[in-house]
């Protein structure tokens, strides 16, 4: 655990922002933290928090309050996703007396913008909030990581085994024809 432990730490400072550059080293880091926390907290940043009709209220149920949310997060874009591990420390170690250690990772993340563009809802009081927390919006727009839907995902996959089957049936009809393969290889 120790050498685990050691080695996350030496690939990733505590509470660096990560982006798509430093991505490939603080999802590694994570990973081997993750195994071994006592605990994990996640927090969300969003472009927005409220929608009319969203404001929870004391006697909302649990399905009220996620439906709401739902909405919510549905309609503004993800900003920053925080991941904090919570570790014991080694026995022995410089730190053996404190209770916990937090290694927190902070992902800029943004919507894979799918062809023709994706929008982006912006509600100014959060956008000074975040600023005021030390958000840096065009770090985010040009350094975040990319990520999809299930559904995204899923389409583009489908649009690459298509244009694939596609392909290979055109080279199938080329060689039957007594040709030879299609100059264009690519997927």
């Amino acid at each position: 655990d120790t050498a685990l432990h050691r080695e996350a730490s030496e690939k990733m400072q505590d509470g660096e922002d990560i982006t798509r550059d430093s991505f490939e080293a603080a999802a590694a880091a994570l990973e081997a933290l993750l195994a071994t926390a006592e605990f994990v907290a996640v927090d969300a940043e969003f472009t927005g928090i409220k929608l009319p009709g969203t404001v929870p209220q004391d006697h909302d149920s649990t399905q009220a309050r996620y439906t709401k949310m739902r909405r919510v997060a549905s309609e503004f874009s993800l900003v920053q996703l925080g991941i904090c591990t919570f570790h014991r420390p080694p026995p022995g170690g410089a730190a053996a007396g404190s209770a916990l250690q937090a290694r927190p990772f902070n992902f800029f993340v943004r919507r894979a913008a799918p062809r023709g563009g994706d929008k982006v809802v912006l509600d100014c009081s959060t956008a000074e909030f975040l600023r005021g927390q030390g958000i840096d919006f065009n770090r985010w727009l040009d350094h975040s990581v990319p990520y999809r839907s299930t559904a995204d995902a899923a389409a583009a996959a489908a649009a690459v085994r298509q244009r694939v089957a596609a392909q290979a049936e055109a080279d199938a009809e080329r060689r039957a024809q007594g040709g030879g393969f299609s100059a264009s290889r690519s997927a």
